[in-house]
């Protein structure tokens, strides 16, 4: 009977050890282009964390990083950090979105703006 006890008692404390990761990667290969918001949602869940501005809407996923035994909630450490990006409310891209993919955005944005600044031409004095 001690023998049980000690047994249950055992599985249970390793269930509390269990991995509650959810696999981003593998739920985002039922995505497509073009699903709707609510469709990513049942697909992937609720986002971690949303980016918008006025052309697109990313929502973010991923998973702690253990630290020795602490989880560590936090995004820039993920190593499984998942971007779906909706335009025009439709999914247009997914994937392992950087800070180089923002960098890279925001410098074509500004290229764009003082292209159509130099169209119009100088403003009159």
């Amino acid at each position: 009977m001690r023998n049980i006890i000690a047994v249950l008692l055992f599985a249970l404390t390793l269930t509390g050890c269990a991995n509650n990761r959810i696999d981003y990667n593998q739920k985002s290969m039922n995505l497509s282009l073009g699903m709707s918001k609510a469709d990513v949602q049942a697909v992937m869940g609720l986002p971690r964390r949303t980016d918008v501005n006025q052309d697109r809407e990313r929502w973010i996923y991923w998973n702690p990083v253990m630290m020795g035994f602490t989880p560590v909630d936090n995004e820039q450490l993920a190593q499984d950090r998942l971007v779906v990006t909706f335009e025009d409310g439709k999914v247009a891209r997914w994937g392992n979105q950087t800070l180089t993919d923002d960098m890279l955005e925001a410098s074509q944005k500004s290229i764009e703006s003082s292209y159509k600044v130099m169209q119009q031409g100088s403003p009159p004095k």
